[in-house]
Protein backbone atom coordinates (compact mmCIF):
# COMPACT_ATOMS: atom_id res chain seq x y z
CA UNK A 1 0.00 0.00 0.00
CA UNK A 2 1.61 3.46 -0.74
CA UNK A 3 1.80 6.30 1.39
CA UNK A 4 -0.47 8.39 -0.74
CA UNK A 5 -2.82 5.96 -0.40
CA UNK A 6 -2.47 5.43 3.47
CA UNK A 7 -2.87 9.45 3.16
CA UNK A 8 -6.12 9.09 1.94
CA UNK A 9 -7.62 7.03 3.64
CA UNK A 10 -6.58 9.37 7.09
CA UNK A 11 -8.01 12.05 5.42
CA UNK A 12 -11.45 11.27 4.55
CA UNK A 13 -13.29 7.59 5.95
CA UNK A 14 -16.38 7.78 3.41
CA UNK A 15 -15.02 8.31 -0.09
CA UNK A 16 -12.70 6.00 -1.79
CA UNK A 17 -8.76 7.18 -2.00
CA UNK A 18 -9.10 6.61 -5.73
CA UNK A 19 -12.37 9.09 -5.84
CA UNK A 20 -10.72 11.68 -3.19
CA UNK A 21 -7.17 11.64 -5.39
CA UNK A 22 -8.85 12.18 -8.70
CA UNK A 23 -11.57 15.23 -7.07
CA UNK A 24 -7.59 16.59 -6.15
CA UNK A 25 -6.00 16.44 -9.17
CA UNK A 26 -9.59 17.66 -11.16
CA UNK A 27 -9.09 21.02 -9.36
CA UNK A 28 -5.24 21.03 -9.47
CA UNK A 29 -5.24 21.61 -12.99
CA UNK A 30 -8.28 23.12 -14.11
CA UNK A 31 -5.98 26.15 -14.67
CA UNK A 32 -6.80 28.40 -11.30
CA UNK A 33 -3.39 29.65 -9.97
CA UNK A 34 -3.83 27.99 -6.71
CA UNK A 35 -5.47 24.95 -5.10
CA UNK A 36 -8.12 26.12 -2.54
CA UNK A 37 -8.79 23.76 0.25
CA UNK A 38 -11.53 25.05 1.32
CA UNK A 39 -12.92 24.07 -1.96
CA UNK A 40 -12.49 20.46 -2.19
CA UNK A 41 -13.83 20.58 1.83
CA UNK A 42 -17.00 22.12 0.13
CA UNK A 43 -16.84 20.08 -2.68
CA UNK A 44 -16.89 16.39 -0.64
CA UNK A 45 -18.38 17.77 2.20
CA UNK A 46 -16.90 18.18 5.58
CA UNK A 47 -18.74 15.25 7.28
CA UNK A 48 -16.71 12.86 4.95
CA UNK A 49 -13.33 14.08 6.41
CA UNK A 50 -11.73 12.70 8.82
CA UNK A 51 -9.61 16.25 9.70
CA UNK A 52 -8.10 19.18 8.21
CA UNK A 53 -4.84 17.95 9.07
CA UNK A 54 -4.66 14.34 7.46
CA UNK A 55 -6.93 15.92 4.39
CA UNK A 56 -3.94 18.95 4.21
CA UNK A 57 -1.59 16.12 4.16
CA UNK A 58 -2.79 14.01 1.37
CA UNK A 59 -3.60 17.08 -0.93
CA UNK A 60 0.02 18.57 -0.44
CA UNK A 61 0.90 14.80 -1.55
CA UNK A 62 -0.94 14.53 -4.11
CA UNK A 63 -0.07 18.21 -5.90
CA UNK A 64 3.99 17.31 -4.78
CA UNK A 65 3.25 14.27 -7.22
CA UNK A 66 1.49 15.87 -9.81
CA UNK A 67 3.55 18.89 -10.48
CA UNK A 68 7.02 17.19 -9.56
CA UNK A 69 9.57 17.61 -12.80
CA UNK A 70 10.65 13.98 -13.04
CA UNK A 71 7.07 13.01 -13.77
CA UNK A 72 6.54 10.69 -11.21
CA UNK A 73 2.68 11.50 -11.54
CA UNK A 74 0.75 8.19 -11.06
CA UNK A 75 -3.14 7.85 -10.86
CA UNK A 76 -4.23 6.60 -7.65
CA UNK A 77 -5.89 3.34 -8.90
CA UNK A 78 -5.85 -0.33 -7.15
CA UNK A 79 -2.72 -2.18 -7.73
CA UNK A 80 -1.76 -5.05 -10.58
CA UNK A 81 -1.82 -7.55 -8.26
CA UNK A 82 -5.76 -6.79 -7.47
CA UNK A 83 -8.59 -8.44 -9.60
CA UNK A 84 -9.16 -6.47 -12.55
CA UNK A 85 -12.83 -5.84 -11.99
CA UNK A 86 -11.23 -4.11 -8.74
CA UNK A 87 -8.79 -1.79 -10.88
CA UNK A 88 -11.40 -1.08 -13.35
CA UNK A 89 -13.94 -0.29 -10.33
CA UNK A 90 -11.21 2.31 -8.78
CA UNK A 91 -10.48 3.49 -12.11
CA UNK A 92 -14.06 4.23 -12.77
CA UNK A 93 -13.83 6.10 -9.49
CA UNK A 94 -10.56 8.44 -10.14
CA UNK A 95 -12.35 9.66 -13.24
CA UNK A 96 -15.38 10.30 -11.51
CA UNK A 97 -13.56 12.35 -8.57
CA UNK A 98 -11.42 13.76 -11.55
CA UNK A 99 -14.12 15.16 -13.44
CA UNK A 100 -16.12 16.53 -10.45
CA UNK A 101 -12.95 18.27 -8.96
CA UNK A 102 -12.02 19.51 -12.83
CA UNK A 103 -15.90 21.15 -12.94
CA UNK A 104 -15.13 22.40 -9.39
CA UNK A 105 -13.59 25.18 -9.26
CA UNK A 106 -13.16 25.95 -13.05
CA UNK A 107 -13.65 28.96 -14.57
CA UNK A 108 -14.52 28.62 -18.07
CA UNK A 109 -17.68 27.14 -20.06
CA UNK A 110 -16.96 23.74 -21.63
CA UNK A 111 -17.00 25.45 -25.08
CA UNK A 112 -14.03 28.21 -24.12
CA UNK A 113 -11.80 24.64 -22.95
CA UNK A 114 -8.88 23.95 -25.13
CA UNK A 115 -10.03 20.94 -28.14
CA UNK A 116 -7.45 18.31 -26.32
CA UNK A 117 -8.73 19.17 -23.15
CA UNK A 118 -12.41 18.83 -24.21
CA UNK A 119 -11.32 15.15 -25.89
CA UNK A 120 -9.53 13.98 -22.90
CA UNK A 121 -12.90 15.06 -20.61
CA UNK A 122 -15.53 12.72 -22.98
CA UNK A 123 -12.90 9.54 -22.62
CA UNK A 124 -12.21 10.36 -19.09
CA UNK A 125 -16.59 10.42 -19.00
CA UNK A 126 -16.80 7.19 -20.94
CA UNK A 127 -13.85 5.86 -18.34
CA UNK A 128 -16.34 6.67 -15.31
CA UNK A 129 -19.22 3.85 -16.92
CA UNK A 130 -16.92 1.15 -17.01
CA UNK A 131 -18.97 -1.87 -15.11
CA UNK A 132 -16.76 -4.05 -12.99
CA UNK A 133 -19.03 -7.09 -12.76
CA UNK A 134 -18.18 -6.81 -16.74
CA UNK A 135 -14.41 -7.86 -15.96
CA UNK A 136 -14.88 -10.79 -13.65
CA UNK A 137 -11.87 -13.43 -13.17
CA UNK A 138 -14.18 -16.01 -13.41
CA UNK A 139 -15.62 -15.07 -16.78
CA UNK A 140 -12.85 -14.76 -18.94
CA UNK A 141 -12.56 -16.95 -22.25
CA UNK A 142 -8.43 -17.85 -22.97
CA UNK A 143 -6.16 -15.11 -23.36
CA UNK A 144 -9.15 -12.78 -22.64
CA UNK A 145 -7.27 -12.59 -19.19
CA UNK A 146 -4.12 -11.09 -20.84
CA UNK A 147 -6.09 -8.69 -23.13
CA UNK A 148 -7.42 -7.04 -20.51
CA UNK A 149 -4.75 -6.62 -18.38
CA UNK A 150 -2.95 -4.97 -21.38
CA UNK A 151 -6.03 -2.85 -22.35
CA UNK A 152 -5.66 -1.76 -18.22
CA UNK A 153 -2.19 -0.89 -18.59
CA UNK A 154 -3.19 1.20 -21.70
CA UNK A 155 -5.65 3.13 -19.86
CA UNK A 156 -3.36 3.71 -17.10
CA UNK A 157 -1.14 5.30 -18.70
CA UNK A 158 -3.61 7.28 -20.95
CA UNK A 159 -5.58 8.74 -17.13
CA UNK A 160 -1.69 9.77 -16.30
CA UNK A 161 -0.55 11.23 -19.69
CA UNK A 162 -3.37 13.38 -20.24
CA UNK A 163 -4.06 14.03 -16.62
CA UNK A 164 -0.27 16.09 -16.82
CA UNK A 165 -0.91 17.35 -20.38
CA UNK A 166 -4.46 18.99 -18.82
CA UNK A 167 -2.42 20.55 -16.20
CA UNK A 168 -0.16 22.19 -18.65
CA UNK A 169 -2.85 22.78 -20.94
CA UNK A 170 -5.13 24.55 -18.81
CA UNK A 171 -2.38 26.26 -17.38
CA UNK A 172 -1.40 27.78 -20.92
CA UNK A 173 -5.11 28.46 -21.34
CA UNK A 174 -5.86 30.46 -18.33
CA UNK A 175 -2.83 32.78 -18.90
CA UNK A 176 -3.74 33.94 -22.46
CA UNK A 177 -7.14 34.34 -20.80
CA UNK A 178 -5.68 36.87 -18.48
CA UNK A 179 -3.78 38.48 -20.80
CA UNK A 180 -7.02 39.47 -22.89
Amino acid sequence: MTDLRIQAEMAAFSIEPEELHGMVCGMAVNGRPEFVLSELVDLVGVDALSDQESLGVFVNAALDELHDQNMVFQPLIADDDEPIGKRVATIADWCGGFLAGFAAGLDFEQHELPVDVQEIIKDLVSLTGLDPEDYSDADFEPGEQEEHEASLTEVHEYIRVSTMLMLALMDDHAQVAAAD
